[in-house]
């Protein structure tokens, strides 16, 4: 008798064939619940876990008595959860449910669909290459630091922080603030020279009207971002706050920190994210959170020889569809 009732409460579901990450419903009232009644349907074609809420059990006098009170684990690692992958399979016309947690979710590859963007700021979506490499040519003047064309390969991508400890020789270390600030300066006073890659404006715009959700990780600072959001009108429209800068996170490129706080404000998981990046310094942080990484080099005969050849490269925006169809 049990098993009918189950039958036909499963019956009355809208089963979804792609996985589900979402919290657990009531099998009857389908109202979210943290603690439910276990039962198991192995009949009709179902070998599935059904879950009942204590109204609804009391509703249905045949399940009186009968059933487990508990709270929710997952059917890999035993971990109670509130929110779990939804799996179904098929195997010799017999359609079963599992549950998985979101860590055990992402170890066994249950939904690898991108959903979510993520793009750096300073070289990807705006072109400010040769307006940093100016700023920090004219800090190397104004206190006589020569600055090599390997420094400024390498400042590309990280804070003023580590690039400026790169270039300051041991014995000037002490002018580290001066010297970033009048990097700083430089940049703030010339921001009308930074512009927007051809086409990016458009593709984020048509990324937001499939359904993807897009952000931006950046290293540069609060007030550099907020200053260029402000002088670039259209792109603040769309981005809005979707924004994690460097005074958002512990510790910089390479660390995971920037991405996993992106990906965390996004509400996805690590196999549902592309991140892309310019830098070298952007392939290493993507290598470091496991993300897949696209690599965005305008002017592919001037491409990062350290970044591998088997990344997947875009020279325009417009290229990124290409990889996520």
């Amino acid at each position: 008798m049990i098993q009918k009732i189950l039958l036909r409460t499963v019956q009355t579901w809208d089963i979804k064939k792609k996985p589900e990450y979402r919290g657990f419903k009531c099998g009857n009232c389908q109202k979210y619940i943290h603690k439910a009644w276990h039962y198991f349907l192995k009949k009709g074609g179902y070998r599935t876990p059904v879950h009942f809420c204590n109204l609804c059990k009391t509703k249905i006098s045949t399940l009186k008595n009968k059933g487990i009170y508990r709270t929710f684990t997952c059917d890999n690692c035993g971990g109670k959860m509130f929110k779990a992958w939804h799996v179904w399979t098929k195997k010799k016309k017999v359609l079963s449910e599992a549950h998985f947690c979101k860590k055990c979710g992402e170890k066994l590859g249950i939904n690898k669909e991108i959903k979510g963007i993520i793009y750096d700021l300073d070289g990807t979506i705006i072109s400010t290459k040769k307006l940093h490499e100016a700023a920090w040519l004219y800090a190397g003047r104004k206190f006589d630091i020569p600055i090599s064309k390997r420094m400024l390969l390498s400042q590309s991508g990280i804070s003023n922080e580590a690039a400026a400890k790169m270039m300051l020789p041991s014995n000037k270390k002490y002018l580290i603030k001066k010297f970033i600030a009048a990097k700083v300066k430089y940049v703030m006073g010339n921001l009308n020279r930074a512009t927007l890659f051809p086409g990016i404006l458009k593709v984020m715009e048509q990324l937001l009207q499939r359904g993807y959700s897009v952000w931006i990780c950046t290293s540069a600072h609060k007030n550099f971002v907020k200053k260029l959001l402000n002088a670039l009108k259209p792109l603040k429209k769309i981005i809005k706050n979707n924004v994690v800068w460097r005074e958002m996170y512990k510790k910089e490129k390479p660390s995971p920190d920037a991405l996993n706080l992106t990906i965390k404000k996004m509400g996805l998981i690590k196999s549902q994210v592309c991140y892309i990046g310019d830098a070298f310094s952007d392939y290493k942080t993507s290598t470091t959170t496991k993300v897949k990484f696209i690599y965005f080099c305008h002017n592919i005969k001037n491409r990062d020889l350290r970044i591998p050849k088997s990344t997947s490269v875009i020279s325009s925006h417009k290229q990124i569809f290409n990889f996520l169809k």
